[in-house]
């Protein structure tokens, strides 16, 4: 079931329907680790754990245990949300040991969004998680981005953007392979026409002169069109098919019949 820190502004159906990892058993625990490493950025396990522990959980009964947050931290590998992310070194009795670190995927990310505290300071979580490859200049992209936009302006665009995008997926998030996560990015905005008003007087010119991220949105729309064009092409050859079978045998419907 979706936490009580979630995104309230989001229509908790769709995330349900959309983000398993927020619906399924341990969810709540889910909720918790993606929320932790979005703002803190990349932990080994025991410091996850601690973070956890310390932070505690006030809408639940249950003690944070070590064994837990390791057990959801593996299945949120497995299932593509979290990913290893370098190592630490740790003190184990006399030896030195390298230890595991975790952080978000581009899934992870998004399901993060979800998160109040996670969407009310977008541009942090890029800046904490800097394994997250961008398709242009990172520190020069935030930083424009914040001469431009407020946090509380980012927050609205990221939960439009959110919405649109769980509307534009065929299934489901954890469906996605990982090359397919950014590429329904601009489908998405056309499921959420409301982002136009938070870019009305805005000028955006700086941020697309930065030549990564003009290249970036050109060959993302270039992508975008071209899905849209495949999809269509397959939904004629379906339409023409089912005309061809039907053709004779019973009545078609009148806007058929000129096919």
């Amino acid at each position: 079931m979706l936490s009580e820190g979630s995104n309230l502004h989001i229509d908790k159906e769709l995330i349900e329907s959309k983000i398993g990892i927020l619906r399924d058993k341990g969810s709540e625990n889910n909720a918790r680790i993606l929320e932790t490493l979005s703002m803190k950025g990349p932990l080994i396990k025991y410091d996850l754990f601690k973070e956890l522990k310390s932070s505690g959980n006030e809408n639940s009964e249950k003690e944070t245990r070590y064994s837990t947050v390791s057990r959801r931290v593996d299945d949120l590998v497995y299932r593509g949300y979290l990913q290893t992310a370098g190592t630490r070194t740790i003190i184990v009795g006399k030896r030195k040991d390298e230890s595991s670190r975790y952080g978000i995927t581009w899934k992870g990310f998004i399901a993060g969004l979800t998160i109040e505290s996670v969407a009310e300071d977008v541009l942090k979580t890029l800046e904490k998680n800097p394994h997250l490859q961008l398709p242009f200049p990172r520190e020069a992209s935030i930083t424009v981005t914040k001469a431009i936009f407020s946090n509380r302006e980012l927050k609205a665009i990221a939960q439009s953007l959110l919405t649109g995008y769980l509307r534009a997926i065929p299934k489901d998030l954890e469906s996605l392979k990982p090359e397919q996560v950014l590429m329904y990015l601009f489908p998405a905005i056309t499921e959420a026409p409301e982002i136009k008003e938070n870019f009305e007087n805005k000028d955006v010119s700086k941020l697309l002169q930065i030549p990564e991220v003009f290249d970036f949105i050109c060959s993302s729309l270039d992508t975008s069109e071209k899905m849209l064009e495949e999809s269509l092409g397959a939904i004629r050859g379906l339409k023409n098919t089912l005309i061809a079978d039907l053709r004779g045998k019973m009545p078609l419907p009148n806007a058929w019949k000129t096919e």
